[in-house]
Parts: C-alpha cells; sequence; structure tokens
C-alpha cells in the first residue's frame, strides 16, 4: 500500500490556498481513519493529534507505517472483507 492509497486530506478545512503550510501533524478519527492536520488548529469533534508536528512526507510515512488497512473500524467489527 502507498500513501497514494490513503485517505489523507491536505486541502480540507484547513489551510487556505494560498497559504504556505510546512508542519502538519497525523490525526485519526473515530473510525479509524488517519488523515493530516495543522498544528495548533482545533481538531474536529472524533478525532485526536496521533503525531508531533513534522512536516508533509513525514507525517504521510507516519500514516503509511500505522494505518495498515483502509477499513474502518465499524468495517473491521462487522468482518467486512473491503
Amino acid at each position: 500500500m502507498t500513501t497514494a492509497d490513503m485517505d489523507v486530506d491536505v486541502n480540507g478545512s484547513g489551510a487556505g490556498a494560498g497559504d504556505a503550510v510546512e508542519a502538519f501533524v497525523v490525526v485519526v478519527g473515530d473510525e479509524g481513519r488517519h488523515s493530516l492536520w495543522w498544528p495548533g488548529r482545533p481538531v474536529p469533534a472524533g478525532w485526536r493529534v496521533a503525531s508531533d508536528p513534522g512536516s508533509r512526507q513525514e507525517c504521510l510515512d507516519l500514516i503509511e507505517e500505522r494505518w495498515t488497512g483502509l477499513r474502518t473500524r465499524p468495517r473491521l467489527a462487522q468482518g467486512d472483507p473491503r
């Protein structure tokens, strides 16, 4: 699996289109999804910070290492093989 296969949101409701973001953190949602987020910004409900700040690539590498499947926790609990 590569980081291109992952649900990584770097253009969501955070930085504006012209903002230069140099550091990110990894956040993990209640369902087990991983994403990049901006250090110091409030994390949405249901998400928690799961890393120290790092470069975009460092955070993507951490996501690839930790998120070993694309299935969410509810799908895993139901035995969904997808």
